[in-house]
């Protein structure tokens, strides 16, 4: 009776285990939030990847990573979120300077507005240790790699022996009987080559091509280059703050006579090229062109300064036609060598397809059209906070976007994602205006009017056949806009009839605004353009 007693008591003790590890279990799988790192042993400078994993595709807002108290552990990239089949993941970058042993708390992760944890995080930082008295050092030996023979290398022939031989063909007609001729030295004065650049710059069309940077590296050397070849400052090779000090310098010992207001101008325009090559600060048009009409002012006026008693030059000289070296005449075999350029081209470019296959060329050089988004994977992201969710065929990449000081007050912060520019066939971009304080009685014609008028004034374009109806998602109310523009292609020159879709929602303190733009007459975009409508999903 005993021992029966005593096996019972131990089959309830087994039962209460089982239960208690079960439910431990079952605790533990309630958590959807992961963490992930290649090491946690670093030396001073060495790189850490900690991956936040979540399993859920929807409504998932990841952290603003928060380190260690004492400051020491740093982030240097975080990666944008990847998409896997059944879950999410987000991949930081860490770094540390300094030897110790730091804690990463937990980290807060919000899923469907419901609040998860991640583990915390000891990470280990080692100094490196060089003794260069009893080491003795030698050099780097090279990897050792199996010989190889001709036949690794026979398949190349196929493609260099024909290259080679229209090199020589080229070479041969390109050189022979060439005479050397000197070309005529024409002298151009500073201000006339400024200008002249300036307007070579404009017909790059730069701008329309977004390409930002570039455009404000040439804008900066055309004046640096003025400034240096007629006041003769070493202003190529200066800092901004430099070149402005020793043109005052000059300026008052010398009384040159630039204003003011010139010395300003040139400020202020080499401070927003500063801004945009080194801060990849993104100004409006407005803004760009007004910098390109202030360099202008500049190089006129510096110009008078300068030459303010020089007799030679004369405000009729701004106008007159820059002189033109003679064009020798045309040989009778310069036919011959243009299509054995072409030939060469073309032969150069099939090798390069050949070798890296049409994938890769295509990808890096052509991108895709809206016909292969619609059947090449598609990633669903969450973009600003509160969270978008939207399904795209191209992770969309966020944007700086710098707020007014005097809107400051009543905007607290502005979120922008985004894939291709304004100006290409297919656009998408998802925008997430936070303001201080609620919006009560939020005017959606004035709204819509808005945000159509600042796209108008960013690319030069007009809406016409505006049409919007009530939207309603996940208990928000919002806008479905549609609108045809016009838009001269910067590539063919040719106008091209273009449609404008934006969702248009307003949430408590926030607005939400999903735009795409597309040719009128592709129907695969407009297959795409739906996709994309309809996995639309606000996290309020």
């Amino acid at each position: 009776m005993v021992f029966n007693k005593m096996i019972n008591l131990q089959m309830k003790k087994k039962l209460v285990y089982i239960v208690l590890l079960v439910g431990f279990i079952g605790l533990a799988q309630e958590n959807p939030v992961s963490i992930e790192t290649d090491t946690t042993t670093i030396k001073i400078g060495a790189q850490i990847q900690y991956k936040i994993g979540v399993n859920e595709l929807n409504n998932v807002v990841f952290p603003k990573l928060q380190l260690d108290s004492l400051g020491k552990v740093e982030v240097i990239e975080s990666l944008p979120v990847d998409t896997l089949k059944n879950s999410l993941e987000k991949k930081y970058l860490l770094t540390s300077f300094d030897s110790g042993q730091y804690v990463l708390p937990k980290q807060l992760v919000l899923i469907n507005n419901k609040q998860f944890f991640t583990d915390s995080l000891l990470v280990n930082v080692a100094t490196v240790k060089v003794d260069t008295l009893k080491q003795k050092m030698f050099p780097i030996k090279s990897i050792k790699k199996e010989p190889k023979t001709f036949d690794d290398y026979r398949y190349l022939l196929w493609w260099i022996l024909p290259i080679l031989i229209l090199l020589a063909v080229i070479l041969y007609f390109i050189f022979r009987k060439k005479e050397k001729k000197e070309a005529p030295k024409v002298y151009i004065a500073p201000i006339k080559e400024a200008l002249l650049r300036l307007k070579e710059l404009d017909e790059k069309q730069l701008l329309q091509q977004n390409k930002i940077k570039i455009y404000y590296s040439e804008l900066t050397n055309i004046v640096r280059t003025y400034i240096e070849k007629d006041i003769h400052i070493p202003a190529l090779e200066s800092t901004t703050n430099e070149l402005i000090e020793t043109i005052n310098d000059f300026n008052e010992s010398s009384k040159l006579g630039l204003s003011k207001e010139i010395i300003k101008q040139l400020k202020e325009v080499l401070q927003s090229a500063d801004f945009v090559k080194f801060a990849k600060s993104k100004p409006i048009i407005e803004e760009i062109k007004r910098d390109r009409t202030a360099v202008e002012n500049i190089l006129k006026n510096t110009q008078h300064a300068v030459h303010v008693n020089d007799e030679k030059i004369e405000n009729e000289e701004l106008n007159k036609e820059l002189p033109m070296q003679k064009t020798p005449q045309k040989k009778k075999n310069n036919l011959v060598k243009y299509i054995l350029i072409f030939v060469a081209v073309f032969v150069v470019g099939i090798g390069v397809t050949g070798y890296f296959g049409y994938s890769y060329v295509k990808e890096k050089f052509i991108g895709n059209t809206t016909s292969e988004m619609l059947d090449k994977q598609w990633y669903t992201s969450t973009y600003g906070y509160p969270s978008v969710s939207i399904e795209t065929p191209e992770i969309l990449q966020a944007q700086s976007i710098e707020i007014p000081e005097n809107l400051k007050a009543i905007i607290e912060g502005v979120t922008t994602y985004n894939y291709g520019s304004l100006i290409s066939n297919f656009y998408i971009e998802v925008t997430t205006t936070n303001f201080v304080n609620e919006l009560e009685s939020f005017d959606y014609e004035a709204g819509i009017k808005g945000a159509l008028q600042q796209m108008a004034q960013k690319t030069g374009i007009n809406f016409t056949d505006l049409q919007q109806e009530i939207r309603m998602n996940n208990g928000v109310e919002g806008r479905i806009v549609t609108a045809n523009y016009e838009f001269n292609n910067p590539v063919t020159k040719q106008p091209t009839n273009n449609k404008l879709t934006m969702l248009f929602f307003v949430d408590k303190k926030n607005i939400h605004q999903i735009i795409i733009t597309q040719l009128a007459s592709d129907e695969n975009a407009e297959q795409v353009s739906e996709r994309i409508i309809k996995s639309v999903s606000l996290n309020p």
